[in-house]
């Protein structure tokens, strides 16, 4: 099968009139699996809680630890990678992140479970900058944003599909059901992206970039406090996030604790297109301040919504659709502010959200083991929302002044 798939792919790659190689699509996999995996453990933890015999706070912190190895492992590894070919960095990173899930699904203690998770972090860091940038170099100069999207796409599908599909598997059959889900998926990727043929693949950078020019923009007060909004959204959104589902289990019935998971992935995938279609029309700024004011003002009411499925189903869109459209004005923005160094301030934004997600994560579990139940995590969502929104009025007068 996947080498008649190879087979098709290279007779497509001959299309002089594609905007970019039909080689994107398969990348979209990987990212699938991955943002399946980043997801779903919202939807299980309190599965993992119960098995393994800790309280939910401390099972939240395998959330921080695949999230802060992320955020550290893409700009300090990826560089290391640079004179590899990138069809095969992404071949066998995606083929390690299996195996990580793997150890996921077999880990018997929290310990063992919390290695494969780091694990897991540090190669979906690597596959992620690998198949972004091999995306770009696939497509026609004026089709990159297009073939980025197309990679991008995996990740939506996944709050869609891979999220909601991963916690019913998990609600059924136990939680580590769901990771030797990911798993699968995950092999299948890599089964299909090894038999992609190497025609006109690009060739590897001559020598791999100085670790020190990723962090230069760090030294710059406009990049700084432009990415301190986002760093500050991400929190906010993850300290929520990550207990959503003991907090809607409280509330609502199993099954519907997964048509909620779906209806939030939906919610993801409009806003993923809509941010860019905002940003196109009305520039970065904008959108980015109407996002942020209206999250705020849902998570407030979150504790009235929380209580009907119709209301929270609607307040869930809500979250969604604020929180992915925040993406596209965001990235347009730092470029805006960065031209020079556009590729590395979006790998620092995208360093920021795993850091966010982090935080979020270690903030909720401390403040649940202070009495602060998973129902009552929404305030904090808020107060931080209020907070990113002073931080980007912040950076907007800054630069204006500059």
């Amino acid at each position: 099968m996947t080498q008649k798939i190879g087979v098709k792919i290279s007779r497509a790659i001959r299309d002089p009139g594609a905007s970019f190689d039909p080689r994107v699509w398969l990348l979209a996999l990987g990212t699938f699996a991955i943002g399946t995996d980043v997801f779903v453990v919202s939807g299980i933890l309190p599965a993992i809680s119960d098995d393994l015999g800790l309280s939910l706070s401390a099972a939240g912190q395998i959330v921080t630890a695949y999230a802060l190895i992320y955020a550290i492992g893409a700009p300090l590894l990826i560089s290391f990678l640079a004179q590899l070919p990138q069809v095969r960095v992404v071949t066998l990173t995606l083929g390690l992140f299996a195996v990580a899930n793997g150890l996921c699904a077999l880990a018997p203690s929290y310990g063992l479970l919390m290695a494969a998770r780091v694990m897991a972090g540090i190669t979906a860091a690597l596959y992620t900058s690998t198949a972004y940038s091999l995306a770009a170099s696939l497509a026609r100069p004026d089709h990159r944003g297009a073939a980025l999207a197309a990679v991008a796409i995996g990740l939506t599908a996944s709050a869609v599909l891979g999220v909601p599909f991963g916690t019913f598997v998990g609600q059924r059959l136990g939680w580590r059901s769901t990771f030797w889900l990911v798993t699968l998926v995950s092999v299948v990727a890599v089964l299909i992206l090894f038999f992609i043929p190497p025609t006109n693949l690009p060739k590897p950078s001559a020598a791999p970039a100085r670790l020190a020019s990723r962090f230069a923009p760090l030294a710059k007060a406009p990049v700084l406090l432009a990415l301190l909004p986002g760093l500050l959204w991400n929190t906010a959104n993850m300290t929520s996030y990550t207990y959503l589902g003991a907090s809607l289990a409280e509330r609502h019935e199993p099954n519907a604790v997964t048509l909620l998971f779906f209806v939030y992935g939906v919610g993801g995938l409009v806003g993923s297109q809509l941010g860019g279609r905002l940003t196109d029309r009305f520039g970065s700024l904008r959108p980015l301040a109407f996002c942020l004011a209206i999250a705020t003002a849902n998570q407030a009411l979150m504790g009235i919504t929380a209580t009907n499925s119709l209301t929270i189903a609607a307040a869930l869109v809500v979250w969604s659709v604020t929180g992915w459209a925040t993406f596209a004005p965001q990235q347009s923005r730092l470029i805006a502010i960065e031209p020079q160094n556009a590729p590395i301030v979006i790998a620092l934004y995208h360093s920021t959200i795993y850091v966010g997600a982090a935080a979020g994560a270690a903030i909720g579990g401390v403040l649940m083991e202070h009495a602060v139940p998973a129902t009552g995590l929404h305030w904090v969502t808020a107060g931080l929302l209020v907070v990113a929104l002073l931080a980007l009025g912040a950076s907007a007068l800054t630069l204006r002044r500059a």
